[in-house]
């Protein structure tokens, strides 16, 4: 999936990604990175993780009213984080042994927070992106749905280091161990498109271009 994108293009109950995991847990730490892109303003569902027990064992979801929201336990952390019409990169990372949480969004880390301290996500989780779980792998909601791209999808089974998660941001290699998205096993189901990532061409007009030059832009 280097350099692609999962692109759902309406809103529905039925169009989602099932992510297949490579550890299936319980996992005592975490750290979970993507980049999305979508125009919506409506409450929407980035990453969900169930397990049998739990629905909202692990969740990253954009809320309306400039609301973001981190579920681990099926207990929910707000934060103050805008919804945008532009490539946001999100990291969430925590750590049951201190309850240690953060969100970084384009590298910005937003206040962490002491939070499910001693909780483990559990066992034999399902993964979901494009939905949320209200029950273990399915009852999902249309106006909960993602209608957008989805893409660099990676999980770990700890927390990532500053230095680790600059490199995630920078696509330097930093591939997850339980969710990588450069060797990724998923189901698509519904309408789900698999389309070229398109990336933002810096433009220089004040530049002159020789084509006889080489010009290398950073």
């Amino acid at each position: 999936m280097s350099d692609k994108v999962f692109f759902i293009p309406k809103e529905s109950a039925t169009s989602y990604v099932r992510l297949n995991p490579m550890k299936n847990g319980p996992f005592a730490s975490l750290t979970v990175c993507l980049k999305s892109y979508t125009t919506l303003t409506r409450a929407h569902s980035l990453f969900s993780l169930a397990t049998p027990n739990k629905d909202n064992d692990f969740l990253l979801f954009q809320d309306k009213n400039n609301k973001f929201s981190v579920s681990i336990g099926n207990q929910d952390w707000y934060l103050d984080i805008p919804g945008t019409a532009v490539v946001r990169s999100i990291c969430a990372s925590w750590d049951s042994l201190t309850g240690d949480a953060v969100v970084w969004v384009n590298g910005n880390p937003y206040p962490r927070n002491i939070f499910m301290k001693g909780y483990k996500v559990n066992a034999n989780p399902i993964i979901i992106i494009g939905q949320e779980q209200d029950s273990y792998g399915g009852k999902f909601d249309a106006a909960q749905s993602l209608v957008g791209e989805i893409s660099d999808v990676h999980m770990w089974d700890r927390v990532l280091t500053s230095q680790e998660l600059k490199l995630v941001l920078y696509n330097r290699g930093m591939v997850g161990d339980v969710i990588n998205w450069q060797n990724l096993n998923y189901e698509t189901k519904g309408e789900v498109i698999i389309l070229p990532q398109v990336c933002k061409i810096h433009y220089y007009p004040d530049s002159c271009y020789n084509p006889t030059e080489e010009h290398v832009y950073v």
